[in-house]
């Protein structure tokens, strides 16, 4: 019974911490055939802004200071056609939405832009209490390693369980850095942790 309390005490902080950073907006037009407008409010301090082609390569990147606004045009006329990516970064989440550029000119792809969450890491003397919300039902695998690249332990979450949450213990290893790896299909978040 205390584990389903403190589950739904967890699920009501992550929708409560959602909503508090929700606040952050994204807002990605069409201004012409081949522009798009990329607009952001309530920009939290280091909150990054990039473009990406289907690749994953970066063709624009700027990291922001907290600001009510910012405004960005980007000129897609002098880029292939293929698929891009708009994304901004911020301390807790990657939010993505996919631009489709051909002969005719730029669109948005409906309904296709995604919340991404990064994963939270907290130590408390040897358990590291990880927590990772996942927005879709893709494969995540976490790894983690010692400073010198030894691999400790791996794990395959559930395909159903969206709210991945586990205490490693750390009692039985030297005190040291260790390294957390989160790899969904396309992304990995790296947490370093010290024990």
């Amino acid at each position: 019974m205390k584990r389903v309390i403190n589950l739904c005490l967890l699920v009501c902080a992550l929708l409560f911490c959602t909503t508090v950073k929700a606040s952050d907006v994204l807002s990605v037009k069409i201004e012409n055939s081949s522009t798009i407008n990329v607009s952001l409010s309530n920009i939290s301090q280091g909150q990054k802004l990039y473009l990406k082609n289907y690749s994953g390569t970066i063709l624009f990147n700027v990291t922001l200071d907290a600001m009510s606004s910012y405004r960005k045009y980007f000129n897609m006329g002098i880029v292939e056609d293929g698929i891009y990516f708009v994304e901004t970064e911020t301390e807790f989440d990657i939010k993505v939405t996919p631009v489709l550029k051909n002969s005719k000119g730029v669109a948005l792809i409906n309904n296709s832009a995604v919340t991404v969450f990064k994963p939270k890491v907290h130590v408390d003397n040897t358990i590291a209490k990880v927590l990772f919300t996942r927005v879709e039902q893709s494969p995540l695998t976490v790894t983690i390693y010692d400073e010198d690249g030894v691999l400790l332990f791996t794990e395959k979450a559930k395909d159903d369980e969206l709210i991945f949450q586990r205490n490693y213990s750390f009692s039985d290893v030297p005190s040291g850095k260790y390294i957390i790896y989160f790899s969904l299909k396309d992304r990995q978040f790296i947490k370093e942790v010290s024990i």
